[in-house]
């Protein structure tokens, strides 16, 4: 997992991440596919596909991923992924509603110089801008592993509470919401400009139209078979 010094609290104000930009947050990489070695942390996460971006001696990977049970979540091959809405069944889900699906996060390479931005989205309404995103700033000296990795749900409770570092999203994370919801892992030279980024976008579609696609999918494979 992520794993921050206990010295933290205290440096935090020194490398806080140059202002958000004015535009939404699309999917951007330098390669969108495995990552070896990547773990996020748990164990049968996948690592396939992950937005991988390299900068320097830095390797940011950004990915989604199905909780605990289900198959890998679809994606488009091009930085977005499918999930699918609901509450997660395993604890401390449902009482603690957490999404059916995380946000995968790997930081690797050298951090000293750098800081680290997380942007995370509480909002499922399509294009809405990056400063609405809540942040999760880490500079690079508080990281104590190397690589850095881990998988976190948008129900979690630290997500939402103001924090050292953190500045939550406004409203309450919604996991029976469709819409979709957007994230970035952004690296800034300590006191400078940003130098690179990986960034994703999760779809959650109506339960629906998921159905329906299924559906299409099964009349598709059927006419395959008659052929």
């Amino acid at each position: 997992m992520i794993k921050l010094s206990a010295t933290l609290t205290a440096v935090l104000g020194l490398f806080v991440a140059s202002a958000a930009m004015a535009a939404p947050i699309t999917p951007v990489y330098g390669t969108f596919g495995p990552l070896a070695g990547a773990t996020f942390s748990g164990t049968g996460i996948p690592n396939n596909p992950v937005a991988i971006t390299t900068v320097g001696g830095l390797t940011l990977g950004l990915a989604a991923s199905q909780r605990f049970v289900g198959p890998n979540l679809g994606h488009d091959g091009a930085g977005t992924y499918t999930a699918p809405a609901g509450v997660s069944q395993t604890a401390p889900s449902p009482a603690d509603p957490y999404a059916m699906w995380n946000f995968n996060i790997y930081i690797g390479g050298a951090t000293a110089g750098t800081s680290f931005r997380i942007f995370y989205d509480f909002d499922p309404t399509v294009g809405n801008d990056e400063s609405t995103h809540g942040t999760i700033d880490i500079p690079g000296a508080a990281l104590t592993s190397n690589p850095s990795q881990a998988s976190w749900n948008l129900g979690m409770n630290f997500l939402a509470a103001a924090a050292a570092g953190i500045t939550p999203p406004a409203g309450v994370f919604d996991p029976n919401a469709s819409g979709q919801y957007t994230f970035a892992l952004v690296a800034y030279n300590i006191g400078g400009p940003e130098i690179g980024r990986s960034a994703i976008a999760v779809k959650v579609p109506e339960p629906g139209t998921i159905a329906l696609v299924g559906l299409a999918l099964l009349g598709a494979a059927a006419t395959r078979r008659r052929a």
